[in-house]
């Protein structure tokens, strides 16, 4: 285990890329972007964290901020529920740790939102204590490196997978470089569909690679069922460039502006009926197992929504600042909508 461990953290010290959490190893920059890597991929990541970043820099102001602050910044990164968990672990850290992360695990773990392997990231990877890590890139590694004949996301493979992460980190020297190198040789070698072996430090201790078993390891799970849903949005402008969007109340994207939607099927609340709609073309945009295709209209306001509480005018120049899924921009662009300072192209 401890030469497997040291060839790790060789390893990523030549190999590593420049990550902007790496350059101080903030315990609370390692979780923000822990939190944010989750079902998110790095190159994405890469393009909010700094945003989010400058507009909170520390966890009181993350603790500080509203609800619709934080989930403005989100805005695009999906999976919303983390962004509303990050700030209520925020607010558990300045009342119960006097605004510093804890260094242990079952601490850090008793905050809002950190499960075990974001406890074991934050850590190992800010405090350099010998705590192990499982994600889908570990376990994946594990898989080939013992092969392990369960199938990937399986509870037996993550099962193994904690049994085997806990003794190789503890053989390690440096747990933050060894942890670290682990999701890197997962992200950057150890790929699912064609490994880069010939690059890999582990080939001498990967029973995948000495069987030939790297395609077939670990073994594929079942996948789900994609749908393919159609779904009519609705374009309401007023006389001062505004656009009517709703905020959901469905446990989808909640709390987020969306705009008018004719059917109901993925968005909460009712289907909106409007009349001398004109059609400007249609887009493409997923959500988890979802395939959807947006059709866009322009519409006129409804005399039903004149009264509503639940329907905003919201200024395409400040949307920045207003929590929305990325579809929204979609739709903004098919229209000739600017934003980003820039009002409503006519």
């Amino acid at each position: 285990m401890s030469k497997l461990a040291a060839r790790i953290e060789k390893w990523f010290v030549r190999h590593q890329r420049p990550l902007p959490w790496r350059e101080s190893y903030d315990p609370y920059f390692v979780w923000v972007s822990e939190v944010m890597l989750q079902q998110t991929r790095m190159e994405v990541v890469l393009r909010y964290y700094s945003r989010f970043m400058t507009r909170f820099p520390t966890i009181r102001s993350l603790a500080a901020a509203t609800d619709d602050e934080v989930m403005a910044q989100w805005s695009g990164l999906g999976y919303y529920r983390r962004a509303r968990m990050l700030r209520e672990g925020a607010i558990d850290v300045i009342e119960r740790f006097e605004g510093a992360l804890p260094k242990t695990v079952e601490e850090l773990m008793s905050i809002p939102g950190i499960g075990r392997y974001t406890a074991g990231a934050i850590a190992s990877i800010a405090h350099r204590k010998k705590a192990p890590i499982v994600d889908g890139n570990v376990a994946r590694i594990v898989a080939r490196l013992e092969g392990i004949e369960a199938p990937l996301g399986s509870p037996a493979l993550m099962r193994e997978a904690w049994l085997y992460a806990e003794r190789y980190v503890a053989a390690s020297k440096d747990p933050r470089n060894f942890n670290q190198g682990l999701m890197e040789i997962g992200a950057l070698i150890c790929k699912p569909g064609k490994p880069l072996c010939l690059l890999c430090p582990l080939t001498a201790s990967c029973v995948a690679f000495r069987t030939q078993r790297t395609s077939e390891l670990p073994v594929k799970k079942e996948q789900k069922a994609t749908q393919a849903m159609r779904i009519p949005l609705y374009l309401i402008v007023d006389d001062r460039g505004r656009v009517l969007m709703r905020r959901e109340a469905g446990k989808l994207m909640k709390a987020m502006f969306h705009l008018p939607h004719g059917d109901s099927a993925l968005l909460g609340g009712e289907p909106l009926r409007v009349a001398l709609a004109e059609r400007l073309g249609t887009f493409r945009h997923t959500v988890t197992t979802r395939r959807i295709e947006f059709e866009l209209f322009t519409a006129k306001l409804p005399d039903a929504l004149r009264d509503r509480d639940d329907y905003s005018w919201i200024d395409p120049a400040s949307i920045a600042e207003v929590p929305h899924p990325s579809y929204v921009r979609k739709a903004f662009t098919l229209a000739g909508i600017e934003v980003g300072g820039r009002r409503l192209a006519r």
